[in-house]
């Protein structure tokens, strides 16, 4: 389903020939009702019981009218002209119960007003049921979206327009779920009254209907024009100021660092002044049409009244009844079109946010990567890469015919200068990303034939980007697995850090802050290795782990890589050379292309692409 684009000055085009003008709106409904479906899907039965109490809501509402006029009549003791369609019910009343007439209908109208007061009841709960259900539904799936897009997605998309999507977005279903559903229960109920107040009379309908539609003509022309651009500028402006306070809490250090808060300062401001600066004015028209209703509504009243006294002088009295139902009629129905003249410029303001869901939703361009069917027990043979060549985009090449080969229970290292493309090899071996050309062999398998779950559970990674979040050193540790209290405790040790977690007051149970700010470099990323062995892989894969250490915490670092990949394979991103001359098999890379490989000794002697690094290093 696409959803409508909204040009006021279509609306302005369409208004000058009927016909075109009644299928815009004959579109525009049958698409709002495909958005309410959309975003209601599984709760169609629900959706159908509130279709079912607004027209029980409306015709109670009806009747409410239908039983004042006799009221009125008995009221002054005056027999006013009668209403044809309603006598039959009025007799049948009175046959029933032997009451006065004012008695009579006075407690059937108490009756129709607490049904109405219960039923009305009723339809808010299961609408706030219903509502309740859709938001957390539509939560769930934007955030099963989100976790099943490719690693492209996080790379191209920034992360203020990400958090927008994925938690502010959302917000607005619910307002156009409580929104769509009080329009239709308010629209039937205006339908109904017009329809009963057409029997009392005729003129007094085309009076208001006339009104009526050239409020609606200059609601929806307001909302084309002012509603749907100040959602459409609020929804810029919250991402913005999600991207702006994320970058901020990500780099707090560096930016406290060199006093850079001032400078985020105005990022933010500006963020804030794309929306905030043009609400008053914007708002400010929003409000307008339902206050010229109110206005001319009331005026109206008055000046129907004085020209109806010197127009039927002598048979004024006749006409008080009529008149009574008629503004009854018009107080209900008057208010209602003012709200939803307010509802409808509440949906254009959460039509964008709307708009980006569903895109966001049915967006496929980040679901390339292949997932295989064939489980992945175990790691029994080498990894080969066999002329791998991979880009981002068509006239970009990062790898160029790689051949390499990570030996089983093996150390295989990897360096070269930033760029050369290092990291694009780990994204490939991790899944980010399918290879574009050649393949990558597992066990003699292409790696895509591999369901990616079960081939990830048996690699460990640690990154130079070492992610620690704010709970204990036991959640960062297990991450969400089952693990006994021996296993985190086995691999805490091998990773060099659980002396230190034991001397702290709480243990494991201590909080690390946010991003782990209580704890030094190298003991995050010690937290990282014992995480990568807590889950007892059969791959250990090192990302430039020890590149933002000092040397002392790199020394400790390294001396638990060095223990744990004794008897593991070991695929090893390295910095620093000197943290690499023990690897079995070392490859040199150099614009996306392996260059030079063999151990450190053998490729020292060559004097090549890799002496030049180490000699540089010192």
């Amino acid at each position: 389903m696409t959803l409508p684009a909204v040009d006021g000055n279509a609306e302005l085009r369409l208004y000058a020939h009927p016909i075109g003008w009644i299928l815009e709106r004959y579109k525009a409904v049958q698409q709002g009702v495909h958005l309410l479906s959309y975003y209601s899907h599984g709760f169609k039965r629900y959706l159908f019981a509130l279709l079912v109490m607004s027209i029980l809501l409306g015709i109670l509402e009806t009747f409410q009218i239908v039983l004042l006029y006799p009221i009125m009549n008995a009221t002054i003791d005056f027999q006013g002209p009668q209403i044809a369609m309603f006598e039959p019910f009025y007799d049948a009343a009175r046959d029933l119960i032997h009451l006065p007439d004012i008695v009579l209908f006075s407690l059937l109208f108490i009756l129709l007003v607490s049904m109405t007061f219960v039923l009305s009841l009723i339809y808010r709960y299961t609408s706030i049921y219903v509502t309740k259900n859709v938001i957390t539904t539509t939560k769930r799936k934007i955030f099963d979206r989100l976790i099943s897009n490719d690693y492209h997605f996080f790379v191209i998309n920034k992360r203020g327009d990400i958090i927008y999507n994925v938690v502010t977005a959302p917000a607005e279903v619910r307002h156009f779920l409580n929104t769509s559903t009080s329009m239709l229960s308010e629209g039937i109920i205006v339908i109904t009254i017009i329809i009963t107040m057409l029997f009392i009379s005729s003129t007094a309908v085309i009076i208001l209907l006339t009104g009526g539609i050239v409020f609606i003509l200059l609601v929806r022309y307001i909302g084309n024009k002012v509603a749907f651009r100040l959602g459409r500028l609020q929804m810029k402006s919250m991402r913005a100021e999600n991207e702006v306070i994320s970058g901020y809490l990500s780099g707090l250090r560096q930016i406290r660092s060199v006093s850079g808060d001032e400078y985020w300062r105005k990022k933010y401001d500006i963020a804030l002044d794309e929306y905030w600066n043009r609400f008053i004015g914007l708002s400010f028209f929003r409000i307008i049409p339902s206050a010229i209703l109110q206005f001319l509504f009331l005026v109206s009243i008055a000046v129907l009244v004085i020209a109806l006294y010197y127009l039927y002088q002598e048979r004024f009295l006749f006409i008080i009844p009529i008149m009574g139902a008629f503004v009854f009629s018009a107080l209900k129905v008057i208010p209602r079109l003012a709200g939803l003249s307010n509802e409808y410029m509440e949906m254009m303001d959460q039509w964008p946010n709307l708009d980006t869901i569903h895109n966001f939703l049915n967006d496929t361009r980040y679901h390339t990567v292949r997932n295989g069917t064939r489980v992945f027990s175990s790691l029994k043979a080498d990894i080969i890469f066999e002329k791998v060549t991979f880009s981002y985009y068509t006239d970009q090449r990062l790898l160029d015919d790689i051949c390499l080969t990570i030996r089983y229970n093996k150390v295989t290292a990897l360096v070269g200068h930033s760029g050369s493309g290092k990291s694009t090899i780990v994204s490939l071996l991790l899944r980010y990303y399918d290879v574009k050309g050649g393949k990558i062999s597992i066990d003699g398998n292409d790696i895509r034939e591999y369901d990616k779950t079960t081939f990830l559970k048996k690699i460990g990674y640690v990154s130079q980007d070492t992610f620690i979040f704010n709970t204990t050193i036991r959640e960062n540790i297990v991450f969400g697995g089952d693990y006994s209290e021996e296993d985190m405790i086995a691999a805490a040790k091998k990773a060099n850090i659980h002396a230190f977690v034991a001397g702290l007051p709480k243990g494991y149970d201590s909080i690390v802050g946010d991003q782990g700010i209580k704890l030094s470099g190298g003991e995050k990323q010690r937290v990282a290795i014992a995480r990568a062995l807590v889950r007892r892989p059969e791959f250990l894969v090192l990302d430039e782990a020890t590149s933002n250490l000092d040397n002392e915490s790199e020394a400790i670092v390294q001396e638990s890589i060095n223990r744990i990949s004794e008897n593991i394979t070991t695929f090893i991103i390295a910095h620093r050379l000197s943290t690499i001359r023990k690897a079995d098999t070392i490859y040199v890379m150099s614009k996306g292309r392996i260059v030079e490989s063999g151990n450190h000794e053998q490729l020292m002697a060559k004097e090549g692409k890799y002496y030049e690094l180490y000699e540089t290093e010192g």
